[in-house]
């Protein structure tokens, strides 16, 4: 079980570097420049699905980071466990799929996914047990 927590933890660390990576996406990736050719809808829900997904990070690590016994020990708990570790099985077929996987940047950051995955995924089959 304290490796279990461990994951959990390391899993709440990553979703507090996924919202602070989103939160600066606008400056990483020009978008003042780069969706100046979007009309003005696009532009705005791209921002907006961006500003919405570094919340969704902030709450899942709050909740992973406060709330990790609970995550463990309850039926809703492990069901959010499902729901982080399938988000993040999601989002590395997701990379796979709409992504060039020969950049080394994409490798490294399928690697991101697939740790984050395992990060919920293996508290959830242990808490199982």
């Amino acid at each position: 079980m304290k490796f279990a927590l461990i994951c959990l933890y390391a899993g709440g660390v990553m979703h507090i570097g996924w919202a602070v990576f989103h939160f600066f996406f606008p400056r990483i990736f020009k978008w003042q420049t780069a969706l100046e050719p979007l009309d003005s809808l696009n532009r705005s829900i791209m921002q907006v699905l961006n500003l919405c997904l570094t919340f969704y990070f902030a709450v899942a690590a709050y909740l992973t980071l406060v709330y990790s016994s609970e995550l463990l020990g309850t039926p809703l708990g492990r069901k959010l466990l499902a729901v982080f570790a399938a988000f993040w099985l999601l989002r590395l077929a997701l990379q796979q799929r709409f992504f060039r996987m020969v950049h080394p940047a994409s490798l490294l950051i399928s690697v991101a996914f697939l740790l984050t995955m395992l990060a919920y995924g293996i508290p959830l089959v242990v808490a199982g047990r």
